[in-house]
């Protein structure tokens, strides 16, 4: 009997959310974790034959995305917990389109290049998994992990087709055209979608539900100053900080791998898929596994399969399947990065301050996203292959993923914790 209550509970939660989750799935979609780093490996080739800059120049262009953004995330955090996700939302996703567009003004400096990407990262905050999330976890109660599984599925889903949909329209417009192209996506997929249908159940404060009620401001859930004493937040801060600068700099860095073996451009946009497939498995398998496993211990062996592939693929053992194989593990890496974090922020802490929290935490995960391209670029810029770079990424994945292991269980006086 109580197996059959839960059940039905947790359809329940699908059935009544199913709207907000949708809404959250494209946002990721479309959003700031999404757009710039699955899109700047199809501009490299195209600047650097208009203006002859190196490809670690070019690609510094999503640092200046993610530094901004490791500021400007924990503040979408805090308004989202003080003035809801749906208002800081509507903003953003106007944010990120008028940033996204002024790229296609660049007038031939590479200041330029990094000032618009530096507005993607400012205005496209709120676009982040941290509004998404706040609202899907005012629905989501017994199967959070899963729901949070498929929001974050979106930047998968954006990996799929994003590289090849921006190759295509640098080919029929130019470049120009296709930051023009993709400062459009935004404006018809998501805007519509979180004016009508994208609101919290309730305040995060106070739902319907008694259970989620005591998960969302329970005595036991922890605001920032309490968390920043505990050694699970740095521990998820440092080790995510990791694995975000090892999976960022793959991606970021795929596209040009391939064409130096000799692919084209536009099938190494077609192979790049792949990561955006093994990103889409990744989410809702990782999710679906959140609410039966540990997190920690999930986190240590999904990071041991991409060290494995790019220690593969950098000492050449695997020749050109060893391309993909190492792309299918970053992407289910990565398919599971921002799920892991976003779990382990409500289950280790709680609710009532997650905006903060996650904002903090997120801006851990973003740092590595800026130093992955900087890392990948610049070492092949010295050493004239990506051969030393991959390796360091393997290392990377191997120190984070053993630290997960020092987390522990989560915390009993938590309402989240079952």
């Amino acid at each position: 009997m109580e197996s059959h209550s839960v059940s039905q509970s947790s359809a329940a939660e699908f059935r009544d959310g199913w709207r907000v989750l949708l809404v959250a799935a494209m946002g990721v979609t479309c959003g700031i974790t999404a757009v710039p780093i699955y899109t700047i490996g199809a501009f490299v080739g195209p600047l650097e034959d208009a203006y002859g800059w190196s490809r670690g120049a070019i690609s510094s262009a999503t640092v200046f995305a993610y530094l901004t953004l490791i500021f400007a995330g924990p503040a979408a955090g805090y308004l989202t917990d003080h003035y809801g996700p749906r208002r800081v939302a509507l903003w953003s996703v106007f944010g990120i389109s008028a940033a996204v567009a002024s790229a296609a003004a660049l007038a031939g400096t590479l200041w330029g290049l990094y000032l618009a990407y530096a507005l993607i990262g400012i205005l496209g905050a709120g676009t982040s998994p941290v509004t998404w999330t706040r609202a899907v976890s005012t629905w989501f109660v017994k199967m959070r992990g899963l729901a949070f599984g498929f929001t974050l599925m979106g930047t998968g889903l954006f990996a799929t087709v994003g590289p090849l949909y921006v190759t295509l329209a640098i080919g029929e417009f130019g470049w120009r055209g296709g930051y023009i192209a993709l400062a459009i996506v935004p404006l018809v997929f998501v805007l519509p979608l979180v004016y009508f249908w994208f609101f919290e159940k309730q305040s995060s404060h106070q739902t319907a539900d008694p259970n989620a009620n005591a998960d969302a401001g329970s005595d036991g859930d922890m605001n920032l100053a309490q968390a920043l004493k505990t050694p699970q937040f740095w521990i998820i801060a440092v080790s995510f900080l990791f694995f975000s600068t090892s999976i960022s700099g793959f991606i970021a860095s795929y596209i040009p791998m391939l064409t130096d073996g000799g692919v084209s451009r536009e099938a190494a946009a077609s192979m790049a898929g792949s990561i955006g497939i093994s990103v889409l498995i990744g989410r809702v398998v990782t999710g679906f596994l959140l609410d039966h496993v540990r997190a920690s211990v999930l986190s240590t062996v999904v990071m041991a399969l991409p060290a494995l592939g790019c220690l593969l693929w950098g000492t050449g053992i695997s020749g050109a399947n060893g391309a993909l194989l190492a792309a299918i593990f970053v992407g289910l890496a990565g398919g599971a990065e921002f799920d892991l974090v976003a779990y382990m922020t409500s289950r280790y802490f709680g609710l009532r301050h997650y905006g903060k929290l996650y904002g903090i935490l997120f801006s851990s995960v973003i740092a590595g996203a800026a130093i992955g391209p900087l890392m990948f670029g610049f070492g092949y810029d010295l050493s004239g292959s990506y051969s030393s770079v991959l390796i360091t990424a393997a290392s990377l994945f191997v120190v984070g993923g053993i630290s997960q292991l020092f987390l522990g269980h989560y915390p009993k006086n938590l309402a989240f914790a079952k």
